[in-house]
């Protein structure tokens, strides 16, 4: 019997370091399409494969002495300074299952975190929620 996964069985990681306090992740995956119009025909004659493009966003809160410019304990960033915007490297990300051992459940590579927005309230808890773009992105079906 297949188990359904769902947010209470999810851990979000960036370069292996669990993210604390993640509340959700969404993530996109697509393809995008050109058609071929041919004179004569009203019909689209053909679908053609332009680009593939994947993307993700995750809401975390906001924990104070926890910035996104400076995460985990190697200090590592999540989101970069202004400094270092053009040479800022690649990260990982994944969505682990961890009642299943920490399978991966999806991997994103090559990710940069390209913004964030956050909202304070007075009668509300500080979320952040960060926009990623990601090279490729793997499922179980392509992870060994």
């Amino acid at each position: 019997m297949a188990e359904v996964f769902s947010g209470a069985r999810a851990r979000f990681k960036i370069n292996g370091i669990q993210v604390a306090y993640a509340g959700g992740v969404s993530a996109e995956e697509m393809v995008d399409y050109q058609p071929v119009d041919v004179l004569g025909l009203l019909e689209v004659r053909e679908w053609v494969p332009v680009a593939y493009r994947c993307s993700l966003s995750a809401q975390v809160f906001r924990v104070v002495g926890s910035p996104l410019k400076k995460f985990g304990e190697a200090g590592t960033s999540i989101f970069p300074k202004q400094d270092d915007i053009l040479t800022s490297g690649n990260l990982t990300a994944s969505l682990e299952d961890k009642v299943n051992n920490g399978v991966v459940v999806a991997s994103f590579e090559e990710v940069k975190a390209a913004g964030h927005t956050w909202d304070t309230g007075a009668r509300g808890i500080v979320s952040e929620n960060i926009s990623f773009v990601a090279i490729r992105t793997k499922d179980e079906s392509d992870i060994t």
